[in-house]
């Protein structure tokens, strides 16, 4: 498993996580995207059948090292955890290339959303749907019953944090409490759509709620302090700012600020 003390696996190179989930990593890597889109593959060991999760970009090679990790099994379901391209793009591809259809809960991508807390079986691989929104309006995770993991998209990275747009920042907060819910079993994993595993998983989301929240509270101060347009507000809150990361600062800087004015306590509990 690749976590946060180990190497990245080579794009294109089957990497298994757990027992029900191997990891195929795109090469896609940039600064958006970290070392790149997750794909996995998901299966009940022995089973001669599977699901493609975030097939990620439209590329030759992404998809030929899809097809060899999923070996003799029959990929019988392509499913999406959000409709940004570099998760979605490959799907309907993958899905002609198989005969499988794209199960997300964007109507963009299928003609069957999902929804929260559908049960999707895999030949013997129970998944369950959890709608996650805050990243984006259609995020879903997909949570493994048989062994507590938690396939995450963007909604919990193995590093850094994801973009969440102006009116969805409450909706995120929700997101996490919910994830606490589910995996508070021992022996939880989040596998995330980019970056490393994290076998800690409540400790992980805490992590990210606290330091989000600190954003919140920066935000607030340097307003009250007379710094108010957003572009001042990166300037200030983000001094060493990669160039390529600037329009994802001031969506967050937006963000915060739809929160705290339609939130008299933007604060959750």
């Amino acid at each position: 498993m690749w976590t946060r003390d180990t190497a990245p696996p080579r794009p294109g190179v089957p990497s298994p996580a757990t027992d029900r989930a191997t990891l195929v990593l795109a090469p896609n890597a940039g600064a958006w995207t970290f070392e790149g889109t997750n794909t996995w593959v998901l299966a009940e060991p022995g089973d001669d059948v599977c699901a493609v999760l975030d097939p990620g970009p439209d590329d030759d090679d992404h998809l030929a090292a899809i097809l060899a990790a999923a070996g003799e099994r029959r990929v019988v379901a392509v499913l999406v955890s959000h409709a940004h391209p570099d998760h979605a793009e490959l799907a309907p591809r993958l899905a002609a290339v198989t005969g499988a259809p794209v199960r997300a809960a964007h109507h963009r991508l299928t003609d069957e959303p999902l929804r929260d807390d559908d049960v999707l079986r895999v030949g013997a691989l129970t998944v369950r749907v959890l709608h996650t929104p805050g990243h984006t309006g259609d995020s879903l995770c997909f949570l493994l019953p048989d062994e507590g993991s938690v396939l995450t998209g963007d909604t919990v990275l193995g590093g850094g944090s994801p973009i969440v747009k102006p009116g969805r920042l409450g909706q995120f907060f929700d997101s996490l409490d919910r994830l606490s819910e589910v995996l508070a079993a021992p022996g939880s994993v989040i596998l995330p759509g980019h970056g490393p595993a994290l076998p800690d998983p409540l400790a992980q989301i805490e992590r990210r709620r606290a330091a989000r929240l600190r954003r919140v509270d920066q935000v607030v101060d340097a307003v009250a302090s007379g710094i108010e347009d957003p572009d001042d507000l990166v300037d200030h809150l983000y001094p060493d700012l990669h160039p390529e990361l600037r329009v994802a600062a001031r969506i967050s800087v937006e963000a915060v600020l739809a929160h705290v004015q339609t939130d008299p306590d933007p604060v959750p509990s």
